[in-house]
């Protein structure tokens, strides 16, 4: 008796007039962005017709037409702040986090919180063309900047008088999302602020771990404020080990000393000289001092310069670093771009990459 193969939907994407792959779809938002979903059937491969080959595993396959089917496709979103309480790791926050934050054991490892996500249909039933990729949330505000950022995707599929689907929301381990639930990055250029541009959406996760390809950064799952920018800088090229706010100045030099800013975020000397994507690491002031045992306890990049709408240069940028500037940091529940003033009083200091 000859046994029945089994048919498994698979979502290949493609930038531009690139080759459609499985592998995770990541591109520039002036680029354009498609999926589709492919039939594996056995050795065949069954595909929409306007697609001759697909990269799986890695390995080029010849399709065949896919006919008959039609598909529905759905956005897969972390909840930015967790729904089940209390935590699986017994962590008191209400964002994700892998680490205490209670005074007396701040920082001590509680072991991977559990990250939640949810489902939303976005196209729903119709023919198996591909579709342009987009990054749209279910919350508009929680879209720091439209069209950038990480989702996944998941295409149901009815054919032959079956309905199969792409890994989804039960496709999770302890670092978050398993890779075969299909990514699709956005960023916003090929620069350090480019690459970050594409965590956005990414939900914070105090102490982001993992060994190798496992780190919850390098997997989009999950990061904390260093994690986050060393995942940026490593997505450029950059060979670093991811570290913390601490670690940091071994990757970079100095532009400015620690110097403390007022409530308003203005130093009280001028900061002069900063470009954007300089790191600000923050030791918080006011009745935050000393809340962690940290010398500094964040770190932002300056996203853009700007200056005080009322003064010489009408808000546009003036070089000097200051409350109104913007900077991009790992906030709660994710990465928010948001005035310098908004993180302060505080002392600081600024860094700029070697690489």
């Amino acid at each position: 008796m000859l046994a029945l193969l089994v048919l498994v939907p698979v979502i290949v994407g493609r930038v531009d007039n690139g080759p459609w792959t499985d592998a995770p779809t990541e591109g520039r938002i002036d680029q354009t962005v498609e999926l589709a979903v492919v039939i594996v059937d056995g050795k065949t491969v069954r595909a929409p017709d306007s697609i001759q080959s697909v990269k799986l595993a890695g390995r080029k396959r010849a399709t065949k037409p896919l006919e008959g089917a039609r598909v529905q496709w759905s956005i897969i979103e972390p909840h930015g702040f967790r729904t089940v309480k209390p935590a699986v790791n017994g962590t008191t926050a209400d964002f994700y986090s892998n680490v205490s934050l209670e005074p007396k054991t701040f920082g001590k490892w509680l072991g991977y919180d559990s990250i939640e996500y949810f489902e939303r249909v976005v196209h729903a039933w119709r023919d198996e063309k591909p579709i342009t990729a987009v990054i749209a949330t279910a919350d508009p505000k929680a879209q720091q900047v439209p069209g950038l950022g990480t989702l996944r995707y998941k295409a149901e599929v009815e054919l032959d008088g079956q309905t199969l689907a792409t890994p989804g929301t039960e496709a999770a381990d302890a670092f978050g999302l398993l890779p075969n639930v299909h990514r699709v990055s956005i960023r916003q250029d090929d620069s350090f602020l480019g690459f970050l541009s594409s965590y956005l959406l990414v939900p914070e996760v105090l102490g982001s771990a993992g060994g190798g390809k496992n780190h919850q950064t390098e997997r989009f799952t999950g990061a904390d404020c260093a994690d986050v920018m060393v995942g940026a800088m490593r997505r450029k090229g950059a060979r670093l080990a991811y570290t913390n706010v601490a670690g940091l100045p071994a990757y970079a030099k100095t532009i400015a000393a620690a110097i403390e800013i007022d409530e308003r975020g203005m130093p009280t000397t001028e900061i002069a000289g900063v470009k954007p994507g300089d790191l600000i690491r923050i030791d918080y002031g006011g009745q935050l001092r000393g809340h962690t045992p940290r010398a500094f306890d964040h770190v932002a990049a300056l996203w853009e310069d700007k200056s005080d709408p009322d003064g010489p240069s009408k808000g546009a940028a003036d070089g000097k670093l200051d409350g109104f500037d913007l900077v991009i940091h790992m906030g709660h529940p994710r990465l928010l771009i948001e005035p310098l003033s908004g993180q302060s009083p505080a002392t600081i200091d600024v860094l700029r990459w070697k690489n």
